[in-house]
């Protein structure tokens, strides 16, 4: 962009009022965006697009959008204006001026900020919108390159039917499946549904009802958006596949996820033929949480343990919660092995590895297996640990496909 000397005496912040004008279009039947800008003279030796203000001895320069944004009631075109020391550049920042305008739309007076002082230059961007913007629009037309004041003149136009291709193109865009898009993509997303929805505000005629319907598409699109990022995602992967799932009262569907408030749900999970399964679960924002799992199949059964000898009460308190009992004269057998390997001693402390395996077995030939390892376990922790292997362990031959299948059998007989 080309550097412009300020005049020689900029007005005061306390004389700025005269100074202000609401420039609109003077021909009859057209319809002006105002913006407050500094008197014409001035602006004509600043580019028309810039001001200067003395502030706290920094001084701020403020780019704001071209000058002209207007629609007519005839051609309800919308035109913007912009200066470059090359065509293209004056290309360029028209198309940003029309950008501009429309982000002024959704969030309030947008401008870039470029404070120098003795440590240099720094900028303050609040126009993100406005600067991904410039590349949505479909159809603009431009005019032949003016020179004025030693720059390029141009004028960015959109034309009614531009601003419908426009809306079209953002609509097109908008119409991804979330699920797929990563949370940038769809930040984007919503930032294309806002600019669209202030961009349809523009359109006039028989473009109007066609703008205002992809308006409200858009609307949508952001809503579940929104919805996608602030919520969390919960899914139930239940075997059988025609489980009830059951989520605060209200049945949902198996392996279909849901987009939830942050909060504390309890769900209740029914099946013939299977133990009803009833728990809750604390859901945070942005979380993504799957509860999978098999039912237990609600038939009497009873085991035999082996090898428990460390911790039968835990193996005793597994069975418990499926209401399955322990019975010495059992068809069925749950047999624990465990191994305690010695890693290390450290600062007068021992560590050790515990590998634990359960192995079902129905009328003595083994039908299901889980192992498990725990690596680094100090020795005061050994008893407490080896609970929790034995539990854990107990819980996932039960449940397991295999295991599951070992008691029907012997319950059937």
């Amino acid at each position: 962009m080309s550097q412009h000397n300020p005049p020689a005496q900029p007005p005061r912040l306390s004389s700025w009022g005269p100074w202000r004008q609401r420039l609109r279009c003077a021909t009859p039947g057209v319809e002006g965006v105002a913006i407050s800008l500094a008197g014409e003279a001035w602006l004509s030796r600043l580019g028309v697009a810039r001001r200067a203000m003395l502030v706290n001895g920094a001084i701020s320069l403020i780019v704001v959008a071209s000058l002209l944004f207007a629609t007519s009631a005839a051609a309800a075109t919308l035109t913007a204006t912009g200066y470059g020391s090359s065509e293209r550049e004056a290309r360029s920042q028209a198309l940003q001026g029309l950008s501009q305008n429309i982000a002024t739309e959704i969030e309030g007076e947008i401008e870039v900020r470029t404070t120098i002082d003795a440590d240099g230059a720094r900028e303050e961007m609040d126009e993100r919108i406005a600067a991904r913007s410039a590349g949505y629009f479909e159809g603009v037309e431009y005019s032949e390159a003016e020179q004025v004041n030693g720059e390029k003149r141009v004028e960015a136009r959109l034309s009614q039917d531009a601003l419908l291709q426009t809306l079209r193109q953002l609509r097109r865009s908008a119409d991804r499946e979330l699920d797929a898009m990563s949370n940038h993509e769809i930040g984007e997303l919503i930032d294309r549904a806002d600019f669209g929805i202030a961009l349809a505000g523009y359109a006039r005629g028989g473009q109007r009802t066609q703008a205002e319907e992809i308006a409200a598409e858009l609307e949508e699109k952001r809503a579940a958006a929104m919805r996608f990022l602030d919520f969390g995602h919960l899914t139930f992967d239940i075997q059988p596949d025609q489980a009830q799932i059951l989520l605060e009262g209200e049945r949902i569907d198996n392996r279909q996820r849901q987009l939830l408030p942050p909060g504390v749900y309890r769900y209740r999970i029914e099946a013939d033929g299977y133990r009803t399964e009833t728990a809750s679960l604390r859901l945070s924002a942005h979380s993504n949480e799957t509860i999978s799992f098999a039912m237990v199949p609600d038939v009497a059964a009873s085991v035999r343990l082996e090898g428990t000898d460390c911790c039968p009460r835990a193996a005793r308190r597994a069975l418990g919660e499926y209401g399955i009992s322990v019975d010495d004269n059992s068809a069925v057998t749950l047999r624990f092995t465990f191994n305690q390997e010695h890693l290390a001693e450290i600062g007068g402390q021992s560590y050790y590895r515990l590998q634990a395996e359960v192995e079902g077995l129905y009328e003595g030939q083994v039908m299901a297996s889980n192992r498990a390892t725990l690596r680094r376990v100090a020795e005061g922790q050994l008893d407490s640990r080896s609970t929790a292997l034995v539990e854990a362990l107990t819980r996932a031959i039960i449940s397991g496909e295999d295991g599951k299948a070992m008691l029907s059998k012997a319950s059937a007989e």
